[in-house]
């Protein structure tokens, strides 16, 4: 009560519990818009597709339901091959026994592959004659050499351009939904990772049309701006501000650790002004997201060794791949220290991890270093010595211990025992001083942090066993990687994080100390309310 002003609003909160407003480590808010309204063929909890029998009777409705137009392609989202009954993924065959004139297209739960039937493998002009892509892998029968319609990592890109599309106005409202989604588990500042120009250009929008009720921190894709990071392209009207430089939402400068000084060379897809690296109205554009590997549910992480179980048809030496060639990913580490620009990268394989840290070793000794903190995005398998280094580096691992809870039974079978204990170590990584978040890379999982707490907290999976007992992390570590060292990742630990004086009141309010709880029952506690900025942007029904 010292610090109650004038102008000050007291609240009672009755015995509740008040913690800093939780901030997205990464994840994907915009790609929501997309998915709000398609099928979803998730497993428990999340859907309650169990089988291949139920993906395709789900189809059936959809498209009973929602005949679309001639030539139109249909997607559905979600399918996880490693908790269906049949242990595989769905085949062109499977789906084709759905329409073979329709063209329809799944997405794996990760993000990281697809699967498609004939007619939308005809429509992107894919056959058995089709040549490998770069960073992806088109599947095939091992036999006669057709595509089973399995499409991993960067060539499923092919799709992209006919996915179906919103309107204007359906995004505009889908997107206020969905940021009423994130601000009910308690989130104040979100993430759009690896985003699409259209992503980009409708954030900012967004933000012109003061609509963002949430700080929302984007990263474009890296494949957009390769011209420009080697200077075959120049964009006008973009000034990139130093890592550490603040602007807060309502547009006033707070010179930061680095200053406020502009680098020479853009740094960010535009089509007139941008500041990069500061918020305006609510947005902010980070810097650029890089794909370094698959997913590990997906069997497209890129290890050092092989895998214990690999996919089906492929030789016991399997160890998946990398997405970018090593060379350009040093290109990439290089122009950024040399433009002060921030980079995530995502790596779950520790060979992938590997790549990342050897490309910020080589920018470091030909630039020098610099407090950029460049992101270990996922982070799943580094080993100790090479989190080792990403303190000595200036890396932040954002983990992602979600996995443990649903897929880390997966995880056992398919790396062994000690490796999947091993993913996310977070617990290793406070034992060395290493400040680092923690994420559920939503859409891919939801975007409970409850819940992600729970599972940094226990690290229990589906059938009960927990997974690598020695990285579990106390209660109150587990909320600093959503909290505090979140901010500090995205450079704005003198704003956010904390509830101090001076920081903005980005705050949550929940109906039991997460501190003093069983620690089991963490994921049961309920977020009461979520403020930005002093103004209320979720309430729970019947909360006061």
């Amino acid at each position: 009560m010292k610090w109650a002003g004038a102008a000050s609003r007291v609240v009672d909160l009755e015995g509740k519990v008040l913690l800093p407003g939780f901030i997205d480590g990464h994840g994907h808010i915009a790609d929501y818009i997309q998915q709000w309204s398609l099928p979803v063929l998730n497993p428990p909890p999340v859907g309650d597709v169990n089988s291949i029998d139920d993906i395709c009777r789900k189809l059936t409705a959809h498209l009973l339901k929602n005949p679309p137009a001639p030539g139109k392609l249909v997607v559905a989202v979600g399918y996880d091959d490693s908790l269906l009954k049949e242990r595989r993924h769905p085949t062109r065959a499977d789906l084709d026994s759905v329409s073979q004139d329709i063209p329809i297209v799944i997405l794996h739960t990760s993000g990281h592959l697809l699967v498609a039937n004939s007619a939308a493998l005809k429509m992107v002009k894919l056959s058995k004659d089709s040549e490998a892509v770069p960073g992806g892998v088109i599947r095939r029968d091992p036999a006669t050499g057709e595509l089973n319609g399995i499409i991993e990592e960067q060539a499923a890109y092919a799709f992209v351009p006919y996915f179906p599309r919103q309107t204007r106005e359906e995004q505009v409202r889908i997107f206020a939904e969905v940021q009423k989604l994130w601000a009910s588990y308690g989130i104040t500042t979100a993430q759009d990772g690896i985003a699409n120009p259209d992503n980009v250009n409708f954030l900012r929008e967004e933000a012109r049309q003061g609509r963002l009720m949430l700080d929302v921190v984007s990263y474009p894709m890296w494949k957009v701006l390769t011209k420009v990071m080697r200077g075959e392209v120049k964009l006008e009207g973009v000034e990139v501000y130093a890592p550490g430089s603040q602007v807060s939402n309502g547009g006033r400068a707070y010179p930061g650790r680095a200053g406020m000084e502009s680098v020479p060379t853009p740094g960010i897809l535009a089509t007139n002004h941008i500041r990069v690296g500061v918020y305006e109205n609510h947005l902010k554009i980070g810097g650029v997201k890089i794909t370094g590997d698959g997913s590990p549910q997906g069997k497209t992480a890129f290890m050092t060794l092989p895998y214990t179980r690999p996919p089906a048809g492929l030789p016991a030496n399997y160890r998946a791949y990398a997405s970018i060639e090593q060379s350009e990913l040093d290109e990439w580490l290089e122009w950024a220290y040399r433009n002060n620009l921030q980079l995530l990268v995502h790596s779950n394989g520790d060979a992938a991890v590997e790549a990342f840290l050897s490309s910020v070793e080589r920018a470091r000794r030909i630039v020098g270093p610099k407090d950029l903190r460049p992101v270990a995005i996922h982070a799943q398998f580094a080993r100790h010595d090479q989190v080792d280094r990403m303190k000595t580096l200036g890396i932040v691992p954002s983990f992602f211990t979600a996995h443990t809870f649903f897929w880390g039974d997966t995880h056992i079978d398919t790396f062994g025992v000690e490796r999947a204990f091993g993913i996310s170590p977070l617990a290793h990584a406070h034992s060395i001083g290493l400040k680092f978040s923690n994420h559920n890379d939503s859409p891919v999982v939801p975007p409970d942090i409850l819940m992600l707490t729970w599972t940094a907290v226990n690290r229990l999976s589906r059938s009960g066993v927990v997974v690598g007992p020695k990285e579990r992390v106390s209660p109150y570590v587990a909320l600093k990687a959503v909290t505090d060292w979140a901010a500090f990742q995205y450079h704005e630990e003198g704003e956010k994080g904390t509830l101090e004086v001076g920081k903005l009141a980005d705050l949550v309010v929940l109906d039991r100390n997460p501190l003093k709880v069983d620690h089991t029952q963490i994921r049961d506690l309920h977020v009461l309310e979520t403020i930005k900025e002093g103004k209320t942007i979720f309430r729970r029904v019947g909360a006061r």
